[in-house]
């Protein structure tokens, strides 16, 4: 579950303190069961209600950001918003309050499912389209639901969407509205739960005129839905920078790149809808989170009719034989001639008498080569493709036909079937065993690059593809915001770093922090880096030896 609330500026964060063990009973009615992750602000605790048994998640602040004003307003801001909508797409809130220790605390729905952020680290896009439409619009429908209220999320992202296995479905649902705003009381005037000057959201997904202090208005989520449905669909986000202001820059002064070079073949609709949510100009975007949801069923119901009309249509549909396989096309049964010229369609007023005892002589003999010269063509191309590999096997199959002694053309007998048609023979045959290593044939001016295999070890190419990068980006976050286990987590997929090393020492990092002094230990072993040699010798301490 996401406990990514933004802040205005971050103290170094204290290590771990004052956790609950399983089996504490919190506020007298809640026993925690587990720990289901830690950050930079606090953690969050599996738990569940010790009178009615439901499960729960509770989000426990850090003393000393239970003790920031921003941090606190912005905690309970949460806690309201989510109560106030009320939509099944927005992570329920039940209860919140402090402890006796002034510790500030948050229970919600317990969610058995991963985020948006995790999908995408998997799998670099969301497959099939029709799939990323239905969880835009599950979102649109959350968000729709908090502008109707005057509320607008302002730091929408992947890893605040949680995608949820439901009765044989896909539920979303939008969590962390710690940094919403009520439109209603910026617009009267009230009190700012951000300094003046300071970046609400993460500038990925920020529209625009978020830079420009302008007041929260729905157009802030439709910019970022944008950005997230275009990342779903190419596996990347419009514009990238090296830093925030640049970033957003960019977006102020040019105009998003079309899904469409990314991604061909998307649905025209779909296209055109990302594009009018990624405009410059706001008053150029879906007005809300429930005009993208209308569009998106408009374009969700396009999909579905495509899909049944292709389901009807079969494999036997007009130009269907184009997408079927090589071997499946070679082999399929090859119509009749006869057959051919019964279902022709007589001309009106032409009577055509039965085949058979009308065809002359010679057109069925002429039938009858034209169908043996096919059948023999396939057969050819069949062995070609799929025959033996061997001189010795090809021989057997194909023995060796006698020299041609006469090169003179021989004239034809049609009244008696051809021979098989086989390649040329030579005098002996001559069969060249296949290469080793098969390479398929490469087009003139191509640049082939290696391709990342199953076992790729740290410092090939892999490192570099979409989804790596987003790994070690994700790392970065996680390590900054001090959420140990998902660091561990991101640093063990080996084939997403550079090098072996650098991976380790993260993880050992990761490990220091969670208190498995040995797996520390263990990871760390042989790392010549002096940070982490410092690590290796805490573990040892912990440890004992």
């Amino acid at each position: 579950m996401s406990f990514d609330l933004a802040i205005d500026a971050e103290p170094e964060a204290a290590a771990p303190q004052g956790d609950f063990p399983p089996g504490t009973i919190l506020v007298d009615r809640y026993q925690v069961l587990q720990v289901l992750g830690r950050g930079g602000m606090g953690s969050v605790y599996l738990a569940e209600h010790v009178e009615v048994g439901r499960k729960v998640a509770i989000k426990v602040l850090l003393p000393q950001w239970s003790q920031t004003d921003s941090i606190v307003r912005r905690f309970r801001a949460e806690a309201r918003t989510a109560s106030t909508i009320g939509h099944p797409n927005i992570v329920q809130v039940f209860d919140a309050g402090a402890l006796p220790d002034r510790r500030l605390f948050l229970v919600m729905e317990h969610l058995a499912g991963r985020d948006l952020e995790a999908e995408l680290i998997e799998n670099t896009t969301v497959e099939p389209p029709r799939r990323a439409c239905s969880i835009m619009r599950q979102i649109a429908l959350a968000l729709g639901a908090g502008h109707r209220a005057g509320i607008v999320h302002r730091d929408l992202k992947p890893s605040n969407i949680m995608l949820v296995p439901q009765a044989g479905e896909e539920a979303v649902k939008v969590l962390d509205f710690g940094i919403a705003a009520n439109t209603g009381l910026i617009v009267a005037g009230a009190e700012r739960i951000t300094s003046p000057g300071s970046l609400m959201g993460t500038p990925e997904y920020m529209a625009p005129e978020q830079a420009t202090n302008m007041p929260a208005r729905p157009t802030f989520d439709v910019y970022a839905m944008g950005v997230m449905l275009f990342e779903m669909l190419t596996g990347d986000i419009p514009f990238s920078a090296s830093n925030a202001f640049e970033l957003l820059a960019f977006k102020l002064n040019r105009p998003a790149p079309s899904v469409e070079t990314r991604r061909p073949g998307l649905p025209a609709a779909l296209v055109r809808l990302i594009a009018d949510c990624l405009a410059t100009d706001s008053n150029e975007r879906p007005r809300d989170g429930d005009a993208v949801a209308a569009r998106l069923d408009a374009i969700l119901q396009d999909m579905r009719r495509d899909s049944q009309s292709r389901h009807k249509s079969g494999p036997t549909s007009p130009g269907s034989n184009s997408q079927l396989p090589l071997q499946a096309t070679l082999t399929a049964p090859i119509p009749s001639a006869a057959a051919s010229l019964t279902a022709a369609k007589p001309t009106p007023g032409t009577t055509l008498a039965p085949l058979r005892r009308e065809a002359p002589r010679g057109r069925n003999a002429t039938i009858v080569l034209a169908l043996l010269t096919v059948l023999g063509l396939v057969t050819a191309v069949w062995l070609l493709r799929a025959g033996p590999e061997t001189p010795a096997e090809l021989a057997a199959v194909v023995p060796p036909a006698p020299p041609v002694v006469d090169p003179a053309p021989v004239p034809k007998d049609i009244s008696k079937p051809p021979p098989a048609i086989a390649p040329p023979p030579t005098d002996p045959p001559v069969v060249e065993p296949p290469p080793t290593e098969p390479t398929p044939p490469v087009p003139e001016g191509t640049t082939v690059k290696p391709t990342a295999k199953a076992g790729t070890r740290p410092g090939s190419d892999a490192h570099m593809s979409p989804r790596c990068q987003r790994v070690r980006t994700s790392a970065e976050e996680a390590r900054r915001t001090q959420r140990w286990a998902i660091l561990r987590d991101y640093t063990r997929q080996r084939e997403c770093w550079a090098s072996s090393a650098e991976a380790r020492k993260l993880e050992t990092k990761a490990l220091m922090e969670l208190g498995d002094f040995t797996g520390c230990m263990s990871v760390g072993k042989g790392l010549k880096d002096q940070e982490a040699q410092g690590w290796l010798k805490l573990c040892q301490k912990r440890v004992g030896g």
